[in-house]
This record gives C-alpha cells, structure tokens and sequence, in this order.
C-alpha cells in the first residue's frame, strides 16, 4: 500500500515537473518569436538607412 502511494506521489511530482516545463518552453518560444520579429523590423530599419 506504501509503495503504490509513493508511485503515486512520484507521478504527481513528474506531472507537475512537465507542466512547469512545458509553460517555460512556451514562454522561451514566444521571447524567440519576439526577438526574431525585432531583428527583422531592424534588419529592415538598416537596409531603408542604407538606401538614403
């Protein structure tokens, strides 16, 4: 009974690790979406720069 509330536990435990994980791997994918759209408003902000 001990062992099987312990597994228990321990699967609870690992749920909540991937939850966390999966929200902080969206979180790092929309930074990157960000940045990626700012280089590109930049890259686009220096090519205008250079045509003047």
């Amino acid at each position: 009974m001990n062992d099987i509330l312990d597994k228990d536990k321990l699967i609870i435990s690992l749920r909540n690790q991937v939850r966390e994980l999966l929200s902080k791997c969206n979180a790092l994918e929309q930074e990157n979406a960000l940045l990626n759209n700012e280089l590109k408003r930049y890259e686009r902000y220096l090519l205008k720069q250079e045509a003047i």
